[in-house]
């Protein structure tokens, strides 16, 4: 059942939200209780700009009455623009992240409600919220009325776990009696240990009551100290991140990411990585990761133009096209002279973790022996390295080729362009003209150096020069 809480905002439930201090996390239990009521946190949303989209989206979210398929859409596009690898479906999180944000603030706050008018409606009642999967204990206290300053509300004030939607409302001496209501007992339902498996301490928990909820929504002034000494106490992001050699990728396939792809290329030998690494960190070339479908003129490709111009930095109409393609169907990737990223083809079904990296380099050695010594399939070449990978180790892995072909145009391009047709092309794609030429070779040096200079030792040092000069480069010729 989507959250309802009619279809108007409260200025006292806006501000609960906007007071909260961004703070980046790993895990959903790195603040604790309370603590909460003062930070913004997602679960393994470590980097800061993430955490801000996020937090402009749940702030739309409860600002303006925006639904839960409008905020579905957001989360996505807001994924896609960082790359971020989160846990579970994306329709799961997504509804997690709204409908816990959404009704913790509506109760933090109709508590500062109360506490303004808890002298004319000194009662509390429970109530069960309907939820499709409804919690024994919450179904007990259903119709409990108690004090409004007992202090079971301190541990019992809705929401009381993920997926909660009871409501605390306030009643007066009046309603008790057009209503036929009692006043009764807190009950003493018992708790329970939960055991924090990262920390080994033992938590005592009311029984009914997810970890981390057992306290009243509120917001208090103090607990902005506690939070800032939460992040202070915190290691720098880079000393719990390493580095990563991409910094970022926008995609629209869960399993192909910046992360991923980082963690093949710190498989490639020093004397590859560190070359392509000093490129990418000397000119901040990004990457978009898009499914064929939207690379065209359909709705799939319309929708994502306002969130791939965010992620470059530049305007909705060039973005659109940044990443269109007359020919989709034709095309694994590409890339411009004038941009400072490359495209490339995906599928949802990628899953760049699943790619066994020495078997891409294998595939790549092979293109390099064949065409050295006349033994490919069209006309002793192989088509591409990026096609022989893909028959020989998948999809997934293609993409990995196709992102360094399209690189090494880049590099190309931060050269000069340097014609290197009397080079001799290493596959049949790379005889199309110069361009294709280094971006094939600069593939195969990538992958399968030593098999280069086999090959042609002249060939690999030219590779290396054009690099070296790539990232000296201070622009495009």
């Amino acid at each position: 059942m989507p959250v309802r809480y009619g279809s108007l905002p409260f200025q006292e439930q806006i501000d609960f939200f906007r007071q909260k201090l961004n703070l980046p996390t790993e895990h959903w239990n790195d603040i604790w209780r309370d603590a909460h009521d003062r930070a913004f946190v997602v679960a393994g949303a470590t980097k800061t700009d993430l955490l801000a989209d996020l937090r402009g989206a749940v702030d739309k979210a409860i600002s303006e009455g925006k639904s839960l398929n409008w905020f579905k859409q957001e989360f996505k596009n807001i994924v896609a623009k960082h790359g971020w690898e989160h846990n579970g479906p994306a329709d799961w999180r997504s509804r997690v992240i709204f409908e816990t944000n959404l009704r913790q603030s509506y109760s933090a706050g109709r508590e500062v409600q109360i506490e303004k008018i808890k002298h004319k409606r000194p009662y509390a009642l429970y109530r069960h919220g309907g939820s499709e999967h409804p919690r024994e204990l919450h179904l007990k206290w259903n119709g409990l009325v108690l004090p409004v300053d007992d202090p079971w509300w301190e541990t019992h004030s809705p929401i009381n776990g993920y997926g909660c939607s009871c409501k605390k409302f306030m009643l007066s001496e009046q309603d008790l009696k057009r209503r036929g209501l009692t006043v009764g007992q807190a009950p003493d339902d018992g708790t329970y240990d939960w055991v924090d498996k990262r920390t080994g301490e033992v938590h005592q928990i009311p029984k009914g009551i997810d970890p981390g909820f057992d306290y009243r929504p509120k917001s208090p002034k103090q607990l902005t100290e506690q939070v800032k000494k939460l992040e202070a106490e915190k290691p720098a992001l880079a000393d719990r991140s390493p580095p990563r050699m991409v910094d970022s990728a926008f995609s629209t396939a869960k399993g192909v990411n910046a992360q991923a792809l980082s963690d093949l290329l710190q498989q490639l030998p020093e004397q590859q990585r560190q070359p392509i690494a000093d490129f990418l960190s000397s000119k901040k070339t990004k990457t978009l990761f898009v499914k064929q479908s939207e690379l065209g003129k359909g709705k799939g490709a319309w929708d994502l133009v306002k969130p791939i111009s965010e992620y470059l930095g530049t305007t909705e109409n060039k973005a659109r096209w940044a990443y269109f393609h007359r020919k989709p169907t034709m095309v694994n990737g590409f890339t411009s002279k004038s941009w400072e990223h490359v495209v490339v083809k995906v599928k949802a079904s990628d899953k760049l973790k699943s790619v066994d990296m020495k078997l891409v380099q294998q595939a790549a050695a092979e293109v390099v022996r064949d065409a050295k010594n006349n033994a490919g399939p069209l006309g002793g070449k192989h088509w591409s390295i990026s096609a022989n990978v893909e028959r020989n180790v998948g999809d997934s892995a293609k993409r990995v080729a196709t992102w360094l072909h399209e690189l090494g145009h880049q590099i190309h391009f931060y050269a000069g362009s340097p014609d290197l047709s009397g080079m001799g092309a290493v596959s049949k794609y790379g005889m199309t003209n110069s361009y294709e030429v280094f971006a094939e070779w600069f593939a195969a040096w990538s992958l399968a150096k030593d098999e280069v200079i086999l090959f042609d030792p002249t060939i690999a040092k030219r590779i290396e020069e054009i690099i070296s000069q790539a990232i000296k480069s201070k622009g495009k010729a």
